[in-house]
């Protein structure tokens, strides 16, 4: 695992750079720039009809279907849209996990480094994640074939916190690491 950690961040420069100044800052624009743009991928994927987006979820279970099914091309096309049907409830909701955890993560670095204590910060990056996964159903009420549910508000709301801690975590192992080059 340090191995990877190692390759990717230069905990040399960040210690000299003591993660504050142009660093710090630099980093806070580029999470920002990246949380605006993930949040248009979101509202582009919530934007999506009924029909756009039953067939993307459809085209996930055939693939998964192929991918861990021995001979699924060879069954019958009934069959293969059966078993698409039966993983698309799992798809969709595994996808607004994944959509709002890299959210969560992406709302955590823009906010680090706030002058509150840490704990404070993952609440506030996990409410205003959670505060866009409630405009984003509400939006969805709006697109033809579509329902905004406040189940899925509290699904995306546990990808966000997942994504928060995932955040913390890797910038807990950086602060580590960087400490013990002191």
């Amino acid at each position: 695992m340090w191995v990877i950690i190692d390759t990717v961040v230069d905990f040399e420069y960040l210690n000299r750079e003591n993660m504050n100044g142009i660093n710090h800052n630099m980093r806070k624009r580029i999470f920002i720039i990246l949380t605006i743009i993930w949040m248009i991928v979101i509202f582009a994927f919530s934007a999506k009809d009924a029909d756009e987006s039953d067939h993307a979820s459809y085209e996930v279970g055939l693939t998964i279907g192929r991918i861990f099914i021995v001979d699924f091309e060879k069954q019958p096309v009934e069959e293969q849209l059966a078993f698409a049907a039966s993983v698309d409830h799992p798809v969709r909701k595994t996808a607004h996990v994944l959509e709002y955890a890299v959210l969560g993560f992406l709302v955590m670095g823009a906010i680090y480094g706030l002058s509150v204590k840490w704990y404070i910060q993952c609440l506030i990056a996990w409410a205003l994640a959670t505060m866009y996964a409630t405009t984003d159903e509400f939006h969805q009420l709006f697109v033809p074939g579509r329902s905004g549910e406040f189940k899925d508000v509290c699904i995306d709301s546990a990808g966000v916190l997942l994504g928060v801690l995932l955040g913390v975590g890797i910038l807990h192992i950086i602060h580590k690491k960087t400490n013990m080059l002191e």
